[in-house]
């Protein structure tokens, strides 16, 4: 019977259209994925069929597979029931398990089948790229049979084992198809919402076995391969992956035989009317009873009509299982991110309404999406397919009442889902104690931002159900839509006059409200508006009245159906629509500038190919600057000058400069003495000067730098959020003209440039190459400076520059405040306006002051307790803190950093402001933040690097370390222990999407994963080996030797020179391990046991097992093992360190000498332990630190 009914079901599936329409689907979806560089799978430089694609591929198409698994396994499921014959086949002898499980795994065989198209399509695909062009050969890597077969064996076959039990097993409970599609959509959305937060450590190790397609348990095994490992590596079925995939097996199973009802026994239709799941009323004699009882006169008015139609189509949604199931995932889901850790470093935020709003936006979208592509359908065509159409078409209601009552219960539906979501973010606000609810925002944000958009949207859907011949053709088409939104942009529709719906983005901030950004909004909102209007009406005169007709037929009766005022109202919507779409177009490409993706990468190379070769000419070096700026807020606009005093640094006569024009500018100018300036190239944002009379090697002249920056009607993209109504933050680099070859418009992608005959791309001058350790890396033309400004601004406002305020006056509604350096300071400024609360404190003769938005008052207290801690600190360590003022400035949440100027600190409202501080178990992300923006006071501001390699390691890394010196004193070891574990994940993270190749830390090419990330690690490794007072004395040293130098700037070279100094033969082997190469620890804690006190002396005999081995790495990742023969951390715990706040619950730390292979370490304690750790405070490179730690 088993095989007999297997046979059975593969016959019929393979003589079935959809058998080979998916296929088909399936193999072309994955061929020109694979045959395009379009859609990079696994990073940079990684095959298009390496293994890590394939298997990206794989689980990516097993969650779209789902649909398969309805279409062959769940139809099958029901398919007796559906044809009224599970009566007739059950009062046979038929022994139900082999005939159930035949009928299931003959389905189960036809969706394998069906999936073969995936690695089959990876296949042809990338030759076929390869072929035609479309991929670079160094795309393309060898094709073996296991990088295909093992991601199908291993994650296709269970995931698609498991999809078909949980669906098959729905279906047969419930008989009905409708379950199995909530099903679907419960599952895929519940996955896409589980990756979101996999990127969290707190809830990787959830997310690692709960999701049943094997992809968090892949992308963990993964998480750190190298672009080496994901082209060669083949996927094994061990670990994390092996335990989930016999977890969901076993679940699968346990479905299939607990709700799979294997048994003949004939549900009566009692039961079946008891488990039945159904979108709407399906009894044709209760529908027509519902329905006649909202037309008991046809003398009832249209209004009156209009309102019971539209409550009736209410409860049709929203009583309907599916969406009360949609609802309620869409309400746990929307609870996850309220309560979850998603800040930096497992930190959360204050709840304030602009992260609410956002949150319900975020979750609400891929739910209300499936939503209206589902209920559109269902709602028009609901009486047809029930067989009441005619009856309900011969009511006395005009069509208007159809229509639209349709439409307005699925918007008042979904409007209901966000009024629930705003009430549930209402309560968690409250409940964590943030009063300041701002429902103005709420229900502005909510409304005009979201829910018009969507109405919008639902129009369009129900439009396309109106012409199309069924409700799956309208449903498919309207998913078409959707895809086609994700992927236009990629071929160059990027201007949303091309995307239905919607606008260009609204961020909003507390310090600036929605600013200049609703200006667009509005324009938008009209445009797509008046086209849905169109569509509206459009639709209402075709909607299906009386017996069946063809869309040909309709159309034929559209002007008589639409009547005298519609039509009027379509003609003048559509004459908006148009009028609409000309302004927009008109304030986006004309009077301001939009650029595609394609047409900047085309801008970028014509640059290169033209400018590239003058990149190295001698540039004037600014060694004065008198700036003048006012600042209009409210108009957003600004005129600057600059007036500067220049030099000839080089040994060669200056006859030509190439001007980089700064961004925004409505006009701008160079004025130097003895020049002009000769070509302006506004295509490149650049210009030419010419010196009529050459600037000789050391000679001094003046000149003047200008600008006016205005800003005309609205952008598309690109909008200026530097220059705002209120908090304006412009550094000197984007306000003014700079000399010289911009290297930030050049093409970073080496397929690109490979494609266009460019050289290959140098991110950093090598650190080698002395001729560039006469420049900063600000670049050659910025050193350091004798700096003072004067700003006007807004009477309001307060105005920001580095410097002391000389004096402060007002006049005529202007305040104008006059700045001045006592001392030079680098070529690196900023000018800031804002209206502002502030608070001021003095500590050990310096001022400090921090100046942030009233309702962000949370953490100014820890942010000025930080910069005590540090200035303290850091005069101890290094040296004496340069300024007597240090001054904090928070800035609108456009832009999402903090940056460190001449005792001047600009800080996104974004960062730390907003940070709750209240679980003291977290990291201190704004009291880290501030000591590290404090640190570049000496590390980038007293020392400046050279333009070479490496030169972020001496601002940054540097600077990381003596945060984290800061952190530790301040709130001991376990907090800079977790930490740490961020940093290292991130940078073991960050090398494995390396777009050229991983460096070794001391050369660096503004990769911020290196000298950031691992250069936190490297540090502390380092303070552990050399100790506090020898690796300070090292530093301060450095520090001495080339504070405010500039001939030459310092490298890593130096630096590396002083750490080594008073380094003993092994330190400095350690030394070079952490700065000179890539290298790799592999440590575990292998096994642990205790043994009693036996002799009565009161110690516990601990036995550890302890594997080691270390690596270099080369740039892509391939790696070498070395000898092994170190100090490292052995340590005993009284509890689990990942919870611990106190070293109290150390009973044993100390260094033992570990090599390669297995170390066995014996260990007498007074105090039983319950962990044992390996380098537990994340002190290595260790690429799985997780092992580390082991439990007795």
């Amino acid at each position: 019977m088993f095989f007999n009914m297997l046979a059975f079901e593969l016959r019929y599936f393979m003589r079935q259209p959809s058998f080979y329409v998916t296929s088909l689907i399936f193999f072309f979806m994955a061929f020109f994925i694979s045959s395009s560089s379009k859609f990079p799978l696994g990073g940079a430089n990684v095959h298009m069929n390496s293994p890590f694609s394939i298997m990206l591929l794989t689980v990516t198409f097993c969650t779209l597979a789902m649909f398969l698994v309805v279409n062959f396994v769940a139809s099958s499921a029901i398919r007796n029931s559906e044809s009224k014959m599970d009566e007739l086949v059950f009062s046979k002898p038929v022994n139900p398990v082999p005939y159930q499980a035949g009928r299931f795994f003959g389905s189960y065989l036809v969706v394998l089948i069906v999936f073969l198209s995936v690695p089959l399509g990876v296949f042809l695909g990338s030759q076929f790229g390869l072929l035609v062009g479309w991929l670079d050969g160094e795309l393309i890597g060898p094709n073996k049979l296991m990088y295909y077969a093992a991601p199908y064996l291993y994650l296709a076959v269970p995931s698609l084992l498991v999809l078909s039990a949980i669906f098959n097993s729905v279906a047969v409970y419930f008989k009905t198809m409708m379950s199995v599609y909530v099903a679907a959509v419960v599952i895929f959305i519940a996955y896409q919402i589980a990756g979101v937060y996999f990127d969290d450590l707190a809830f990787r190790n959830i997310v690692v076995y709960a999701d049943p397609f094997g992809s968090g348990s892949l992308i963990d095994l993964t998480r750190y391969w190298t672009v080496n490992d994901k082209n060669t590596e083949v996927l094994t079925l061990t670990g994390d992956l092996l335990v989930n995939r016999i977890l969901w097996v076993a679940i699968s199973v346990a479905m299939f035989f607990g709700l799979g009802k294997l048994s003949n026994r004939i549900v009566t239709k009692k039961q079946k009317k008891q488990f039945k799941v159904s979108a709407f009323v399906q009894n044709k004699q209760a529908a027509l009873i519902n329905s006649a009882k909202n037309y008991k006169s046809a003398r009832v008015s249209t209004k009156s009509q209009l309102i019971m139609r539209s409550i009736f189509e209410l409860k049709q949604v929203i009583f309907s299982a599916p969406f009360m199931i949609l609802a309620g995932v869409s309400i746990v889901t929307l609870m996850i991110p309220l309560f979850a850790p998603i800040g930096a470093y497992g930190t959360t935020n204050w709840p304030l309404t602009q992260n609410m709003v956002n949150i319900i936006s975020g979750i609400s979208g891929l739910f209300l999406f499936v939503i209206i592509a589902f209920y559109s359908a269902e709602l028009v065509w609901r009486e047809r397919q029930s067989g009441m159409g005619d009856i309900v078409d011969s009511f006395p209601v005009h069509n208007s009442v159809f229509w639209v009552s349709k439409i307005l219960a699925l918007i008042v539906a979904i409007s209901g889902l966000f009024l629930v979501g705003m009430i549930l973010t209402i309560t968690v606000q409250l409940f964590k104690g943030q009063f300041n609810l701002e429902l103005g925002q709420y229900l502005f944000r909510i409304v005009y931002l979201s829910i018009l958009p969507l109405i919008m949207l639902t129009v369009l859907a129900f439009f396309l159900q109106i012409i199309s011949p069924n409700k799956y053709v309208g449903m498919g088409l309207f998913i078409l839509y959707y895809i086609a939104q994700k992927v236009m942009g990629s071929y160059g529709f990027e201007h949303h006059m091309y995307h239905f719906s919607q606008s260009s983005s609204v961020p909003y901030s507390d310090i600036n409200g929605y600013g200049h950004f609703l200006q667009g909004a509005h324009w938008y909102t009209l445009y797509w508006g008046a086209l849905s209007l169109v569509l509206a009406i459009v639709g209402f005169a075709l909607w299906h009245r009386g017996p069946s007709q063809t869309l040909r037929t309709r159309l034929s009766m559209l002007r008589y159906n639409m009547s005298l005022k519609g039509q009027a109202i379509a003609v003048v919507s559509a004459l908006v629509f148009v009028g609409a779409g000309y302004n927009i177009y008109n304030n986006t490409r004309v009077l301001n500038e939009f650029t595609t993706s394609d047409e900047f990468q085309d801008k970028q190379i014509s640059y290169e190919q033209q400018f590239a070769q003058y990149k190295d000419l001698a540039l004037p070096m600014v060694t004065d600057v008198d700036l003048t700026v006012d600042i209009y807020p409210k108009r957003r606009a600004l005129n600057a000058v600059a007036k500067i005093k220049f030099t000839n640094t080089s040994n060669e006569p200056i006859t030509r400069v190439l001007i980089t024009s700064p961004q925004h500018a409505k006009s701008w100018d160079v004025a130097m003495a003895g020049g002009k300036i000769v070509e302006k190239l506004p295509a490149f944002y650049s210009a030419w000067f010419e010196f009529e009379q050459p600037l000789m090697p050391n000679e001094v002249r003046e000149g003047q730098l200008s600008v006016t920056r205005d800003h005309t009607g609205f952008t598309d993209q690109g909008s200026d959020t530097q220059l705002v109504a209120n908090g304006t933050f412009i550094n000197n680099l984007e306000l003014l003209p700079s000399f010289g070859y911009n290297r930030g418009l050049q093409v970073a992608d080496k397929f690109e440039r490979r494609k266009h005959d460019l050289p290959e791309l140098e991110r950093a001058h090598k650190l080698e190459d002395s001729q560039y350790y006469t420049q900063s890396d600000f670049g050659a033309a910025n050193g350091f400076i004798n700096f003072k400004a004067t700003v006007t601004t807004d009477e309001s406002q307060f105005a920001i520059t580095p410097g002391y305020l000389q004096s402060e006056s007002v006049k005529d509604g202007r305040r104008t405040f006059v700045y001045e350096m006592d001392a030079p300071i680098l070529n690196f400024y900023a000018v800031l306006s804002a209206e502002l609360e502030s608070k001021k404190v003095e500590h050990n003769g310096v001022n400090i002051e921090v100046y942030y938005h009233k309702n962000h008052a949370w953490n100014v207290d820890r942010m000025i307790e930080s910069v005590q801690d540090s200035i303290d600190y850091f005069t101890q360590a290094f040296g004496p803190y340069q300024h007597k003022q240090l001054r904090i400035i928070e800035f609108p949440k456009y832009r999402s950093f903090a940056q460190s100027f001449a005792n001047t600190v600009p800080y996104s409202e974004s960062m730390g402001f907003i940070t709750d501080l209240r679980d003291e178990s977290k990291v201190d992300y704004p009291y880290y933040v501030t000591a590290h923006e404090v640190a570049h006071q000496w590390w980038g501001h007293q020392v400046s690097a050279a333009n070479v390699e490496g030169s972020a390691v001496i601002s940054e890394t540097l600077s990381q370390y003596s945060a984290l010196m800061v952190l530790k004193k301040r709130f001991g070891a376990e907090k800079l222990r977790k930490f740490l574990k961020y940093e290292l994940d991130k940078y073991l993270m960050g090398r494995t999407g390396e777009a050229f190749e991983e460096m070794p830390l001391y050369k660096t090419q503004s990769q911020l994963y290196l000298h950031y990330n691992k250069g936190s690690v490297a540090m502390m490794a380092l303070y552990d080996l050399l100790g506090e007072e020898h690796l300070n004395a090292a530093l301060k040293a450095f520090l001495n030797e080339f504070q405010y130098q500039s001939t030459p700037y310092p490298t890593t070279l130096d630096l590396l020179s002083y750490l080594k100094r008073d380094a003993t033969q092994a330190e400095q082997r350690f030394i070079d391990d952490q700065f000179k190469y890539i290298t790799l620890y592999e440590l575990e804690m292998k096994e642990v046991s205790i043994t009693d006190d036996v002799d009565g002396e009161g110690f516990y005999t601990v036995t550890l097992s302890v594997e080691a081995t270390k690596q270099h790495a080369d740039g892509q990742g391939e790696e070498t093992e070395q000898p092994l023969d170190e100090l490292i951390d052995i340590a005993l715990f009284s509890d689990d360190p990942e919870n611990l706040l106190a070293e109290d619950f150390v009973i044993y730390s100390q260094k033992h000498q570990i090599v390669s292979g297995t170390n066995t370490i014996e260990l007498k304690v007074k105090e039983k332990p319950l962990f044992a750790g390996v380098d537990p405070y994340i002190k290595l490179v260790d690429k799985d630190s997780k092992n580390n730690l082991a439990k007795f």
